[in-house]
């Protein structure tokens, strides 16, 4: 019986002890969770299949093109400058995983019209010049890279929306973020 009462004080001290140290990695775990929280209101992050991703910003631009009669013209799309990390076992470029992970589009009542990848009709002289050659190079496991894609035609009238592409083989957080722009009305465009 003394050999019962040893026991069971002996467990009983030790589950104290084991709940007072998991209450103290609570809080430091709390803490570290404050610490994401504060940079995430910074930065929009997402962790998708191919990469992890750090939006720093999303500018509007205007892209040369060409319309159905031929004449040169302009379409509005969003420039979207990120921080790319390479998560994947393979090598891959920032554009390409940003493709496979991520999609912008704008939403309406009638549904989400897709946007075309206009990266590479950015001028290469001017201020994304570097954000568009990071974004072709390749990237191993494990590195990242700043790089920036472009999307459109942008309907001004049409909220544009950062979305993450769902992934039927694995599961993948969601992403379905506004971004803020201010489009020229296509009056404006035209005059």
């Amino acid at each position: 019986m003394q050999l019962k009462r040893t026991l069971f004080a002996g467990g009983l001290a030790s589950m104290l002890l084991l709940a007072a140290c998991n209450g103290e990695s609570t809080e430091e775990a709390g803490t570290e969770e404050e610490t994401a929280e504060e940079t995430s209101e910074d930065a929009l992050t997402y962790s998708g299949v191919n990469g992890d991703y750090t939006f720093t910003n999303f500018t509007p631009v205007e892209i040369p093109a060409t319309d159905a009669e031929g004449n040169e013209t302009t379409v509005q799309a969003v420039a979207v400058e990120f921080e790319y990390t390479n998560t994947s076992e393979r090598t891959s470029t920032p554009s390409e995983a940003f493709s496979l992970d991520m999609a912008i589009r704008q939403v309406s009542d009638t549904g989400d019209a897709p946007t075309e990848n206009y990266t590479m009709d950015l001028d290469d002289e001017g201020e994304f010049a570097d954000g568009k050659a990071a974004a072709s190079e390749m990237v191993e496991p494990g590195d990242n890279a700043t790089a920036v894609v472009a999307y459109g035609p942008l309907d001004p009238e049409l909220p544009t929306h950062l979305q993450a592409r769902e992934n039927p083989v694995e599961e993948t957080e969601s992403l379905d973020h506004e971004i803020e722009l201010e489009l020229e009305s296509e009056e404006a465009t035209e005059e």
